[in-house]
């Protein structure tokens, strides 16, 4: 996975992530606020024989209008180059894929999409076969067919013409990473996927991928036909396959989606199509927005937004609040660190700075609410299947710091008035509020401190510079799993292979590491969970390569016209698929 899914300015480091389960019940009928970040772990469960319709929704009706508005707006909209929050909910009403998560029971769990069932794998685990439901559509009326997934697979491996996407299939199958995409190798055969007939695709691995079932619900296995590619305008209207498709699209500004007349329900087992119209508007203040929503007069009592719940309104959506039915709050799958380089600073310093760490000084500077975020201790998100609870040396993910205590630990590790570096952005409050606060308690701790500012746009690029001269703050500040499996966290931040991608957390450099990376990454899906667990708490506790700060916490608010709003705890986002309003 990327950095981030949503990105944003951190107050802890320079990059981090906007908020990203549920009970799938009447929340905004009901007059309860679902909170299901306490309530168990994400499902990495596969459901294979699951067939559509969807599950009912009870008491749902059709028609009206849906508004989601909040305060991104998408770079592009394009399937092959789609690596983020939002844009996964879009896409997922518009765009069907091999497989797809489907919350049930407020468990997030994969199911069958486009495919028939979640893949076979072949004996020397380098195959994956899917075959596809039969009858399946366009919007156009046109059939889905098997090669238009692998031109899709085969078109999100040009990174050149549409950036921005994952990188797994370069890893992973075949021939990815020399090919480079239908438009620079039109002359050359992909062997990484294959359409043998019309209704079978079968892909071929480089190496064996225990998740490909996970990895195939990605919008880059959305079907894409050859003779409808119009390239980089191909984002403006996306051919939907969903119950959803395009009517209208103002890059930064708006989206609207109607009902896709060639959606088939009873092959779908994950979306329903219940409102009429769904409008996106993009680049929205959140106060604003916000405080209308929670009045619920006109169009806003059909509106959803989903950013962090400003400060000024949280006491009307806290349980007992005059507003709390109109709220619904969950896991993410997003972790925020603060990354330290170990090529540069020893451990016994490592040790010191999490001493002197001023989580709680931080959070009031940047004015974070309990609603947004809980105090982290590990690396990998906390409702990840297979997970155990733990805290070492001391990684609490809360408290003011003890300088005292770690000013003895520098000078008794010989290192007194070592110097800490890093960058920050000027014009961003929340990177200079924070920025202060460090300072401050670093100093106090004993450091000698040199704080780089810049203006955000190039502080972006200097924080992915592996070789920066900085030994703090570089590469991604936080982390979304891109399924709910250590596979897709672990390895692509701690693993010594990915130290030149400038996506180390750390830079670290472990043997052991990465014989356990290999190790666990053979085995079954099943089995990996307490093994990656394991894993976590070794690199923190033994090599402490960061200090995690966050388990971010998604807030959904929405008018008293909407229902059946539930958190998708894969996505840190509300489930779209299933909300329907009143008119």
């Amino acid at each position: 996975m990327r950095w981030t899914k949503v990105v944003a300015l951190s107050a802890v480091g320079a990059l981090s992530l906007a908020a990203c389960g549920g009970s799938p019940a009447d929340n905004a009928k009901s007059g309860k606020t679902t909170d299901s970040s306490g309530g168990g772990p994400a499902s990495s469960a596969f459901l294979p024989d699951a067939v559509g319709p969807a599950p009912a929704v009870s008491g749902s009706k059709t028609g009206g209008t849906l508004t989601i508005a909040y305060a991104s707006a998408p770079q592009t909209l394009d399937p092959s180059a789609n690596y983020y929050q939002d844009t996964n909910v879009i896409l997922k009403l518009t765009n069907r894929t091999l497989t797809v998560f489907s919350v049930r029971d407020g468990k997030s769990v994969l199911v069958p999409d486009l495919a028939t069932d979640l893949g076979k794998l072949s004996a020397d685990k380098l195959t994956w076969t899917f075959k596809l439901k039969p009858g399946l559509k366009y919007e156009d009326g046109t059939l889905i067919k098997a090669a238009d997934i692998v031109y899709a697979v085969e078109r999100s491996l040009a990174h050149e013409e549409l950036p921005g996407g994952p990188a797994y299939q370069d890893e992973f199958l075949k021939d990815g990473t020399t090919y480079k995409g239908p438009y620079k190798d039109a002359a050359k055969t992909f062997g990484g996927a294959e359409a043998p007939d019309d209704s079978t695709v079968v892909f071929h691995m480089a190496k064996p991928m225990q998740s490909f079932p996970y990895f195939a619900s990605f919008s880059q296995f959305s079907p894409i036909p050859k003779a409808k590619d119009n390239k980089d305008q191909y984002t403006n209207h996306p051919l939907a396959s969903g119950p959803y498709m395009f009517k209208s699209y103002n890059k930064g500004e708006n989206l609207t989606l109607v009902k896709n007349p060639n959606w088939d329900a009873k092959s779908d087992p994950a979306r329903h199509q219940f409102p009429d119209t769904i409008l996106f508007n993009f680049a929205k203040d959140p106060i604003p927005s916000q405080t209308a929503i929670l009045a619920s007069n006109g169009a806003d009592a059909s509106t959803l937004n989903w950013d962090p719940v400003d400060a000024s309104l949280v006491q009307q959506v806290m349980p007992g609040g005059a507003k709390a039915s109109q709220l619904v709050t969950g896991a993410s799958p997003c972790v925020e660190y603060f990354s330290m380089d170990t090529r540069k600073i020893p451990l016994e310093v490592r040790k010191a700075i999490a001493v002197a760490f001023p989580y709680d000084q931080i959070r009031k500077a940047i004015g974070a609410t309990p609603l947004s975020y809980k105090p982290a201790t590990s690396i990998s998100a906390a409702q990840v299947p297979g997970m155990t609870p733990f805290v070492v040396n001391g990684l609490t993910g809360q408290g003011k710091g003890d300088p005292v205590k770690a000013k003895a630990m520098l000078a008794a590790a010989g290192k007194a008035d070592f110097e800490l570096s890093w960058y920050y952005s000027t014009d961003r409050p929340s990177s200079a509020a924070s920025n202060e606060v460090r300072k401050q308690a670093f100093t106090a701790a004993g450091f000698k401190v040199k704080a780089i500012g810049g203006l955000r746009a190039d502080i972006r690029k200097r924080v992915a510079e592996p070789n920066a001269p900085v030994n703090m703050l570089q590469g991604p500040a936080g982390w979304c799993y891109d399924w709910p499996n250590g596979d897709s966290i672990i390895p692509p931040i701690m693993g010594s292979a990915v130290l030149a991608t400038g996506q180390s957390v750390g830079f670290l450099t472990d043997k052991k590491v990465d014989s356990e990376i290999a190790r666990i990454s053979a085995l079954d899906v099943a089995k990996q969970g307490p093994e990656w667990s394991t894993l976590d708490k070794y690199i923190l506790e033994t090599l402490l390569p960061t200090i995690p700060f966050s388990y971010d916490q998604s807030n959904a608010l929405f008018g008293n016209k909407v229902h059946n709003v539930v958190n998708d705890p894969n996505i840190g986002l509300a489930d779209i698929t299933g909300i329907w309003v009143d008119q």
